[in-house]
């Protein structure tokens, strides 16, 4: 069976007497044995038949002890029988072959469940040079509680060559294999080519360093044969009396670099969507630093691109407008959608007017993230309506009333100023009437027709404060001070034409 096979509990795959062939060859020096509770052979790998001279078929179904002198004691025998399901059984013993070969072998054993769905107890075993002096290993299950319970992480325990010797019960969720297809394996066959020059190096790393670990994040390939994301804890514990080996704990991190491919994916297609708008799109957050910008809004504000969405929106104004758009920004952490219009002075020098079509921005749980402005110029449309039409008279108003450069304002035809009242009214001038832009006559004659600030807002398209703008400009003109002494003059002025 491949590597990319698979087993589950109670699968048909196993042969008669527990045969299973293994996802690949395992490590020459390493031997894997598994047995059932009552220690008969129910797996004899390659490596097993090498190290111990008896082949698979004789050593299927017999029982373990009967295979070679283990060097165990009793006690250790009965240890091994009832290793915990969550611990693990190591030692370091002596062993005779069935040819009188004598050996010093590092064997780590655990419970594990079997390809028909039996516990099993599996032990990989490799060949170790014990240096002079050296005292022999000999440990339980007991002293890796703390390293094995970790709620839902995989630990895997291997040698320096990234040779599998324990794998915890947490493999055949996440990775849907069975212990018996991985024990005795090498890691790098499951490693993806396109992260093994990085793994290697970092592997390279925690082993050349006692204590070392290192975090990292790599595809492996799981029992289907697809590829998981990993987030992969490698500790060097070789040195560690009670351990004596390479760690890796692991988590699969697949479902968030999908999620997070997804949401590159969304970003790029938002981008590419925002930049096609002939329209300025402007994100910022609740402290005015730009999320998103296009090329539109950078033209509009006749900066960089890159240099417009790596600062804060009030860095492109004048210190005023910068106030005021600080201001509109809290009224979006307020909840507020708003239409408005401003003029400001560019950092080139140009005069501009934009109109922003304001809105809060919230995640999917409705938390605060910044403001949304959809932006369009509209310098030409306010311009052609200050600007006199061929023929009229017009005259310069001081740039402290109507802005940097001064403004052109026309006076108005006497069709233009009648339209503003009843159709009874004559055509005699009001002084200060004249002056009145197009938009300014909109909201006056929609003041005279009973309809208040809110209302002028919607039918315009305009925001609330723009229109209160409008008729600021329309009260000094007409050096009245409030709506009601407006509503009065105009009122008199009809009954005067009486």
């Amino acid at each position: 069976m491949t590597r990319s096979g698979r087993f589950g509990p109670g699968s048909a795959d196993g042969a008669a007497q527990g045969r299973v062939s293994l996802p690949g060859a395992p490590a020459p020096t390493t031997a894997v044995v598994g047995t059932n509770t009552s220690g008969v052979v129910t797996l004899w790998s390659a490596g097993a038949a090498a190290m111990f001279d008896w082949t698979e078929d004789e050593a299927l179904g017999r029982p373990v002890a009967e295979l070679a002198e283990w060097g165990l004691s009793r006690k250790d025998v009965t240890e091994f029988l009832f290793v915990g399901t969550s611990g693990l059984w190591v030692h370091e013993h002596e062993v005779t072959t069935r040819t009188g070969r004598r050996m010093r072998l590092k064997t780590t054993a655990s419970l594990v469940a079997g390809a028909d769905g039996v516990e099993e107890i599996l032990a990989s075993s490799t060949r170790v040079e014990l240096p002079e002096g050296r005292i022999r290993l000999a440990m339980t299950e007991r002293p890796f509680r703390a390293l094995l319970e970790r709620g839902s992480d995989l630990v895997i325990i291997c040698d320096r060559n990234l040779v599998i010797g324990y794998a915890g019960p947490s493999l055949w969720r996440m990775f849907g294999c069975l212990p018996r297809q991985v024990i005795g394996q090498s890691g790098w066959d499951y490693v993806h080519p396109s992260d093994l020059a990085t793994v290697r190096r970092d592997w390279e790393g925690a082993v050349s360093g006692s204590g070392e670990y290192r975090r990292l994040e790599l595809r492996v390939r799981n029992g289907e044969g697809s590829w998981r994301w990993i987030e992969v804890r490698i500790s060097n514990l070789v040195a560690d009396a009670s351990i004596g080996a390479m760690v890796l704990n692991i988590r699969d991190i697949t479902d968030q670099h999908e999620i997070a491919e997804a949401l590159a994916s969304s970003e790029h297609l938002l981008q590419t969507i925002v930049d096609a708008s002939t329209e300025g799109v402007c994100i910022v957050d609740p402290d005015g630093a730009l999320v998103l910008a296009n090329y539109r809004m950078a033209e509009m504000l006749a900066v960089n691109h890159t240099r417009l969405s790596t600062g804060q929106i009030f860095d492109f104004f004048d210190d005023e407008t910068g106030h005021m758009l600080r201001q509109r920004l809290r009224q979006r952490a307020l909840g507020v959608r708003e239409l408005y219009e401003f003029g400001f002075r560019r950092l080139d020098g140009q005069h501009r007017w934009l109109r922003v079509s304001g809105a809060p921005w919230y995640d999917q749980n409705g938390r605060y993230l910044g403001a949304i402005g959809m932006v369009n110029d509209v310098t030409d449309l306010k311009q052609r309506e200050e600007l006199p039409g061929p023929g009229s008279n017009f005259m310069l108003v001081p740039s402290r009333h109507e802005g940097p450069a001064g403004y052109l304002l026309p006076r108005m035809p006497d069709r233009l100023i009648t339209e503003l009242m009843p159709p009874s009214q004559s055509s005699r001038s009001l002084p200060g009437l004249e002056r009145l832009s197009r938009r300014e006559i909109e909201v006056v004659r929609m003041l005279l027709h009973g309809d208040r600030v809110p209302v002028i807002a919607r039918q315009l398209f305009i925001s609330q404060s723009t229109v209160r703008n409008h008729l600021s400009s329309v009260f000094r003109k007409l050096r009245v001070n409030s709506q009601q002494e407006l509503i009065v003059l105009l009122r008199e002025r009809d009954q005067g034409d009486r």
